[in-house]
């Protein structure tokens, strides 16, 4: 949580109900400041209190305990977790910052990830008590339902505010349901994003006036949910593409607590991304200066002394375990936007050079074209400017849960990899319905290859299907890798992770080695991965042996 309270008396109310959230958790007897207590569980609290250069009040707590381990994680994990509270007070302006820093766990596809977290039993409380804002915008325990032109404009604004730092939530419900009804459907979707986010449901009877405004890259459908990031850009029709949607079929056909989790970690990832304000990034800085106790001669002092130091010691080492692992993931996120950035502007170089491409052969075969429609209409042929029925074609899906329940429209493709694995990419909020989009196309790619070799349209495998795009069906794979590595070939571990099942008439083994793999994205969501088997000389059909993130490789080993 970060916001901030202009309400009367606020310092007073913020401390109180944090002290009594405190005695909740067994701790008795609050510290005094730059010292620290002990619960019966363990857990240690330790308190600081400044009073800075320009007159700010500044109060810190850290919560030090440790959580049980879950039960799909390996022994020998440290299960450290601190939670951090960081009040400032100058003038009648309030900040609050709670930030809970959980311990790490190994994902099962390498690497380190946070530990998902619960809402803090302190937020309502804290949200009740005082009137807190992100900006000029409002933050309540509850959600507002605008259903008049005014209540229009507060939300309007809360989406243009400047000084907004976290995401905005809006909701609609479908035509046929009223905004009580959609609340009790939405509930467990949006359990727990209070402090997180503002929370608005706009009524059927002002969804049109609002999409009027926010425009069609913007808007919303009924029936679903779509978080604003701060700086929307409503003249810019593909900032639209920055701002998720979650459609109404995901709604209904996918757990609430799955969409829960993705909702949650894509609006904690923006705010723990949002630059602090100057107030509260001052405090930071005095807080982690060490505090000197000096003492005088006499061996008693002496011994005083010695033991505050050891206790100053102690904090200190605190600080720096805490330091440490913020700092591991600021290296981690910084080298990964870094890396993404550099793929980013090679993969638009190879795009802008695909388009331009593209535009000459569209350029030379709409010559053409006009070319032969002269010829025929000039040997009386008059249906020659009779333009072809359009080939209807169904939307693509919106999810990796929609995609593989949507395969059977695809006969030339078999899927017999792990599905959990492939509906887990959807809790990865950096992906975006654009990579559900790309693997579509690749599994579109697939059964046109397919569809085509059974009718002897075409007779070169799915490599030259790929690289010669002349033979005019469906193509939207701009890159497919043959072999993997040498390293990976040769890693008994790491080629055993790409030994996948398939049907007994593809191997009677009923497994196979698939090198063969499309990149779906590059630095997001773990690099997801589509491996792959061009079987059609015995089935007919691409065998898809999986769809995940990046296995291991050279640089993950």
């Amino acid at each position: 949580m970060l916001a901030s309270t202009t309400t009367l008396d606020a310092e007073q109310k913020i401390i109180g109900i944090f002290e009594n959230w405190f005695r909740s958790r067994k701790f008795d007897d609050l510290p005094a400041s730059d010292a620290r207590t002990e619960n019966s569980k363990g857990q240690t609290l330790r308190h600081q209190y400044r009073v800075m250069e320009d007159g700010t009040n500044a109060y810190r707590w850290l919560l030090t305990e440790e959580w049980e381990k879950a039960h799909w994680q390996e022994d020998g994990l440290d299960q450290t977790a601190r939670t951090r509270i960081t009040v400032t007070s100058q003038g009648d302006k309030v900040w609050v910052l709670a930030d809970i820093l959980p311990p790490l766990e190994k994902s099962r596809y390498g690497g380190d990830r946070p530990r998902d977290t619960t809402t803090p039993a302190f937020i309502q409380p804290l949200l009740k008590a005082v009137d807190f804002h992100d900006g000029d915008s409002p933050l309540s325990a509850g959600h507002s339902l605008v259903r008049t032109a005014e209540g229009l404009d507060l939300l309007l604004n809360t989406i243009q505010d400047e000084n907004r730092r976290g995401m905005v939530l809006v909701t609609t419900p479908p035509e046929d349901q009223t905004p009580e009804r959609w609340q009790g459907t939405v509930h467990d979707v949006l359990k727990g994003m209070h402090g997180l986010t503002s929370i608005h449901m706009v009524a059927g009877e002002k969804l049109d006036a609002f999409n009027s405004w926010m425009g069609n890259a913007h808007g919303i459908a009924p029936g679903s949910i779509r978080t604003y990031k701060a700086s929307v850009d409503l003249d810019n029709r593909l900032d639209g593409h920055a701002h998720r949607i979650m459609q109404k079929h995901r709604i209904y056909s996918e757990a609430s607590h799955r969409l829960n989790r993705l909702l949650r970690r894509s609006l904690i990832k923006e705010l723990a991304g949002v630059e602090l304000p100057d107030t509260l990034r001052r405090a930071d800085l005095e807080f982690r200066k060490p505090v000197r106790h000096r003492q005088e001669s006499s061996v008693f002092e002496q011994a005083v002394e010695t033991v505050n130091l050891q206790n100053e010691n102690t904090e200190l080492n605190e600080l720096l375990d805490a330091s440490d692992t913020e700092n591991a993931v600021l290296r981690a996120l910084t080298e990964e936007i870094e890396q993404s950035n550099r793929e980013l502007l090679d993969e638009t170089d190879i795009l802008n050079f695909e388009i331009s491409a593209k535009q000459d052969e569209l350029d030379r075969a709409h010559s053409e074209i006009q070319r032969l429609r002269h010829k025929l209409w000039s040997t009386g042929d008059q249906d020659a400017y009779i333009e072809p029925a359009p080939e209807e074609q169904s939307a693509p899906p919106e999810s990796f849960d929609e995609l593989l329940k949507r395969m059977v429209e695809l006969p030339g493709v078999h899927f017999s990899g792990n599905e959990e694995i492939t509906r887990e990419l959807d809790d990865f909020s950096d992906l975006g319905e654009s990579v559900v989009q790309k693997t579509w196309e690749v599994l579109r790619t697939f059964d046109a290859y397919a569809k085509a070799r059974t009718g002897k349209e075409f007779d070169g495998g799915i490599f030259q299907y790929q690289r010669n795009t002349e033979h005019g069906f469906y193509m939207r794979i701009r890159q497919i890798s043959a072999q993997e590595s040498n390293t990976v070939q040769q890693n008994g571990k790491m080629r055993d992770q790409r030994l996948f099942p398939v049907p007994a008439e593809v191997d009677p083994s009923g497994q196979m080695l698939m090198y063969a793999h499309v990149p779906l994205a590059t630095k997001r969501g773990r690099s997801p991965r589509l491996h792959f088997e061009d079987t059609w000389a015995i089935n007919g059909q691409i065998t898809i042996g999986y769809i995940g993130p990046h296995l291991d490789n050279k640089s993950t080993n």
